[in-house]
């Protein structure tokens, strides 16, 4: 999971508050009940496109692009549809984070943009978010956003934002990946599994378990990104202490792959959090090469550092 700067707030697409969907809203509101939107709306490709070119921080996808999950950042769509998710569940809240009663849900949300992620089905389904939604503080009363004004329908998003209050007063623990930097809450170990960091742990922890991100295959797709640069590495040495690889070569070879792992770093790459803690903890990961070379590569691998544009 990495923060996610580009969603503007203030400009939902228009799909989200076309007549049909305010119609929608209301009835929801009505009706206390989320369950009566249609796929009309917000998984509309409108909505659906923006998500997932803001997954990779871009505002339009190009050709090769792959959009990711805005939790576990699998580029899910190798194998499945991400899905448009709503953050505060738009059914219903999970008795578990209410106190033992279930919740209704935050039904006047249905279509709320800031309230709309990309996730993957294993992230979002039943046995991982699901409707899951434990808060520290106290839930926000329902409202009404749409009004009548001379027989129109009209919207007042002003108490729906997510980084506003009164939601933000409720103290939500899961991370949210458009307001919270989860680098600041989460860390890896160097096997790929996460745990609970910083300041406010137990949101990470929580966040970590709800999502279900450490899960096995997770685990083991982030673990082969070190893998595989490990195999080159070795490859390489082994090439120079047989006499194959001359100095110069070695050291071409050792910056080839330092540019491969400083270019994980990137939002369009899949697991850039886990990238980012392979490049933060390089020296920790080329500990167990001998000495001679940890040095040789950790120079060439500073050297490709210092050229890299500024961000």
């Amino acid at each position: 999971m990495i923060h996610l700067p580009l969603k503007d707030k203030t400009a939902p697409p228009n799909r989200l508050s076309v007549v049909g969907a305010l119609r929608q809203i209301k009835k929801a509101v009505s009706k206390v009940d989320g369950e009566v939107y249609n796929h009309s709306y917000y998984p509309h490709n409108l909505v659906t496109d923006l998500l997932r070119a803001y997954s990779i921080h871009k505002r339009v996808l190009e050709d090769g692009d792959q959009p990711k999950c805005n939790y576990c950042e699998s580029q899910g769509e190798k194998l499945v549809t991400l899905q448009v998710e709503h953050y505060r569940p738009k059914a219903k809240v999970e008795a578990i984070d209410n106190a033992g009663i279930e919740h209704p849900g935050y039904y006047w949300l249905g279509l709320e943009w800031t309230n709309l992620l990309l996730s993957c089905p294993k992230c979002n389904g039943k046995s991982a978010k699901g409707n899951r939604f434990p808060i520290r503080g106290v839930r926000a009363n329902p409202l009404q956003p749409v009004a009548t004004v001379d027989r129109v329908l009209s919207l007042d998003r002003s108490a729906c934002y997510a980084d506003d209050n009164p939601l933000l007063a409720e103290g939500a623990i899961l991370l949210n990946p458009e307001i919270d930097h989860p680098e600041n809450f989460l860390i890896f170990d160097n096997q790929a599994s996460l745990s609970g960091y910083g300041e406010d742990p137990e949101r990470g922890e929580l966040s970590k378990d709800i999502y279900n991100l450490n899960r096995g295959p997770l685990r083991v797709d982030r673990i082969k990104i070190w893998i595989k640069f490990k195999k080159q590495i070795v490859e390489t040495i082994a090439g120079h202490q047989l006499d194959r690889i001359n100095e110069d070569a070695l050291h071409f070879i050792f910056r080839k792959i330092s540019q491969d792992v400083i270019d994980r770093k990137s939002p369009a790459e899949e697991f850039t959090l886990f990238g980012r803690y392979l490049n933060d903890n390089i020296g920790l990961f080329i500990s167990e090469i001998d000495v001679y070379y940890q040095d040789r590569f950790l120079r060439a691998y500073q050297e490709v550092l210092a050229e890299q544009p500024a961000p």
